[in-house]
C-alpha cells in the first residue's frame, strides 16, 4: 500500500501558529489567514517567519505513531508537498530538518507540489490525506479510484471521507 500525506494543516497545526504570528506582529492588517497576504508578501512573510514557525510547530497528536506503525505494516509513506514552490526553495532544508528532528518516518518526499494529482499518479498511492478540499478534488479528478481523506480541523464538511485526529484513520 502506498500512502501519500501533506504537512502543512495534516501532519502539524501549522497556519495556526502562522496566524498567531501574523496578527501578533502585523495587528493593523486587516486579514483572518496569512495565506490571504498578496504573494510578494506571502513569499516576505514566510521567508521572515518559517524558520520561527518550524522551529516551535508541533506535530499533530498521533502523527508519529500512525505512520511507524504503518511502515511496519509495509506501507510506504510518500510526503507530497507545495512547500519548495512559489521561489520558497529556503523551506526545503527547513522541512527535511523539521521532519529529522521529529523522527518522522516516510520513504520519499516529493516538494513543489501545488498540484498533487500528478506525483499521486506517479507514484502509485492508493489513499492520500491533506487538509485541502480543492487539493482533494484535484487528486481525485487525476485518480478516480484513489481513496482521499480530507484531515479536518474545524467543524467543516467534505465530499471526502474526514477525520479529526490521526487515531481516526483506518487503513
Amino acid at each position: 500500500m502506498n500512502i501519500g500525506i501533506d504537512i502543512d494543516d495534516t501532519m502539524t497545526d501549522t497556519t495556526k501558529l502562522a496566524n498567531a504570528i501574523l496578527h501578533n506582529e502585523y495587528p493593523n492588517l486587516n486579514i483572518k489567514d496569512y495565506h490571504e497576504l498578496k504573494k510578494e508578501d506571502f513569499i516576505k512573510f514566510c521567508e521572515l517567519h518559517l524558520p520561527e514557525i518550524q522551529k516551535y510547530m508541533v506535530l499533530k497528536d498521533g502523527v508519529v505513531e500512525t505512520l511507524k506503525f504503518w511502515k511496519k505494516k509495509g506501507y510506504k509513506i510518500y510526503i507530497i508537498t507545495a512547500r519548495g514552490s512559489k521561489g520558497m526553495n529556503f523551506l526545503i532544508p527547513i522541512t527535511l530538518e523539521f521532519l529529522k528532528n521529529n523522527n518522522i518516518p516516510y520513504d520519499e518526499i516529493i516538494f513543489k507540489q501545488e498540484r498533487k494529482g500528478n506525483a499521486c499518479k506517479n507514484k502509485n498511492i492508493d489513499i492520500f490525506i491533506d487538509d485541502k478540499e480543492k487539493v482533494l478534488d484535484e487528486v481525485k479528478k487525476k485518480n478516480p479510484n484513489i481513496r482521499t481523506i480530507r484531515f479536518l480541523n474545524k467543524k467543516e464538511v467534505s465530499k471526502h471521507e474526514s477525520v479529526r485526529s490521526w487515531f481516526e484513520i483506518n487503513i
